[in-house]
């Protein structure tokens, strides 16, 4: 028999929202004149300013606070190329000084070469990092492994229904800061971000739409890790091998098996960037905008530059066509020498 789907309610995510209030931050949702087509607006929804530097601290959060008390204790463990692990760290360690004064046990099982200042910052957060392999699933496998050891908690990084639940509270927070917005236009025509795992899709969108949101909703991907964009042209999950681009956090092979149904209905679709192009966005953003954001992040302002977010049929020089385009700037964890460097 067949599993059933698991599409979150709109009540499962007010509750993620309210749940996780308190130790989230509110993140600007900054107007970006320079990416700006005559009559559109463009905003950027800076999760790079988040608390430890991106979204995912929203998923870790929720999952952290639904757990029995005593579970908790036990501590957590995470797999993670970096912005996952480095949430789940800072979780436990907030939670664990809140509640009893000294941090949760956190474990990170990260691949090898994982990016430097993000091992750094999972460390300064009193966190052990296991290294192991390449893919998700040799990092999977060996959380499994040490969860079995010792009873701890393993945190996913996107397919969970608290993880999706809690990333899902962005979509909430952009429609909050989009209504009260002075002058608006009279929709919100488009939001993109990025797709790696699709928690962050998965959830934003759901909740857009169960806000009523019914505009645009598109996912972007790295050229040479399309596998969402893959797997919503075979109407299943595909697998491709391991991607080599830039962007670390977007490394996925496969879509989540919870993630994936939720992004086929919400989803108008996935777009695809070149590293070049995530590159020159990342630059854009720094020098004109003042925003430090890593590659990962970039990759929504990447495809709205590069002309990958335009419908033909709604040009962005007709009025009739006019609206808000959002772009979630996802993480912001980079290594300050990959963009000064020559």
């Amino acid at each position: 028999m067949q599993s059933p789907v698991y599409q979150p309610s709109g009540e499962e995510l007010r509750l993620a929202r309210e749940r996780i209030k308190p130790w989230v931050n509110l993140t600007p949702l900054l107007r970006a004149e320079g990416l700006e087509r005559t009559v559109r607006r463009v905003f950027v929804k800076l999760e790079s300013l988040q608390r430890t530097g991106s979204f995912k601290v929203r998923g870790a959060f929720n999952v952290l606070s639904v757990l029995a008390p005593d579970v908790r204790a036990r501590g957590a463990i995470a797999y993670s190329s970096g912005n996952h692990g480095i949430a789940v760290a800072f979780a436990a360690h907030e939670m664990g000084k809140h509640e009893r004064k000294e941090p949760y046990k956190c474990t990170v099982v990260m691949p090898e070469g994982a990016s430097p200042i993000k091992v750094a910052r999972i460390r300064t957060l009193g966190a052990e990092i296991v290294f192991c392999g390449n893919t998700v699933q040799e990092r999977q496998d060996k959380a499994q492994e040490l969860a079995k050891a010792d009873g701890r908690t393993i945190v996913p990084s996107f397919d969970d229904p608290n993880i999706i639940c809690g990333q899902g509270s962005l979509g909430a927070e952009i429609m909050d800061q989009w209504m009260g917005l002075p002058s608006r236009t009279r929709r919100l025509y488009l939001v993109a971000g990025p797709v790696g795992g699709g928690g962050l899709m998965a959830g934003t969108s759901a909740s857009l739409r169960a806000r009523g949101f019914g505009g645009r909703i598109v996912g972007i991907e790295p050229e040479d890790a399309n596998d969402t964009q893959l797997s919503l042209a075979a109407g299943e999950r595909v697998s491709i091998d391991p991607p080599t681009t830039i962007c670390d956090g977007l490394r996925a092979t496969t879509p989540g098996a919870l993630t994936f149904p939720i992004l086929t209905k919400c989803l108008e679709g996935v777009v695809t960037v070149t590293d070049e192009e995530v590159s020159r966005a990342v630059r854009w953003l720094l020098t004109e905008m003042r925003i430090l954001v890593e590659p990962s992040g970039a990759a929504a302002v990447a495809a709205w530059m590069s002309g990958m977010l335009y419908e033909p049929e709604h040009s962005p020089d007709s009025p009739e066509y006019a609206g808000d385009v959002v772009l979630i700037v996802s993480g912001g964890n980079v290594d300050p020498r990959m963009i000064i460097a020559p």
